[in-house]
């Protein structure tokens, strides 16, 4: 029979899942942040920038709202079901979770660069609209593209760096 301790890998799971959770918490106050502006720039100004800028950083509001809801969803449900893997007392069942685990942060972690790339094109796209364009509502969507490809680049700055502690912890495991 196999038997392994248990505790590192919880204390892996859990640390990563919670410091997760703290994240889409950040990113939901920062849509619902984003989504007052919308508001704001709807009800006190006019002009075709403002109320350009108000849909815009209301999409974008709503993209981190749905990215922060899901993951959260996702999150606490593979926490969940890792935990009771662990909670069990079969080391076959364990041993095969925790490579399936390892397995699937190694492609999260792999991805980020291709996010990283994702987000600059946003980030090049809004530069060059607001360079040679010259209508307000273009430029709106140009911040609202630079604000989004911010936010994603801070997002996932520490995601990846979470990401990255929590697959060492598991690939220190047997």
């Amino acid at each position: 029979m196999i038997t392994m301790n248990q505790e590192p890998a919880k204390a892996a799971i859990n640390a990563y899942f919670s410091s997760e959770a703290a994240e889409m918490y950040c990113i939901l106050g920062g849509g619902a942040l984003l989504a007052v502006c919308a508001a704001l720039l709807w009800v006190i100004f006019s002009d075709r920038f403002s109320t350009a800028l108000a849909v815009t950083l209301l999409v974008v509001a709503l993209l981190l709202a749905g990215t922060g809801l899901s993951l959260l969803i996702r999150d606490g449900q593979n926490r969940q079901a890792l935990v009771a893997t662990l909670a069990g007392d079969n080391p076959i069942v364990i041993e095969h979770t925790l490579a399936t685990e390892k397995a699937r942060m190694q492609q999260v972690a792999n991805n980020y660069q291709n996010l990283r790339y994702t987000f600059a094109v946003f980030a090049l796209i809004g530069a060059l609209l607001i360079a040679f364009t010259h209508h307000p509502t273009t430029h709106a969507i140009a911040v609202g593209l630079l604000i989004f490809a911010t936010a994603g680049v801070v997002i996932d700055r520490y995601s990846e760096a979470r990401a990255l502690v929590y697959l060492q912890d598991l690939q220190r495991q047997p």
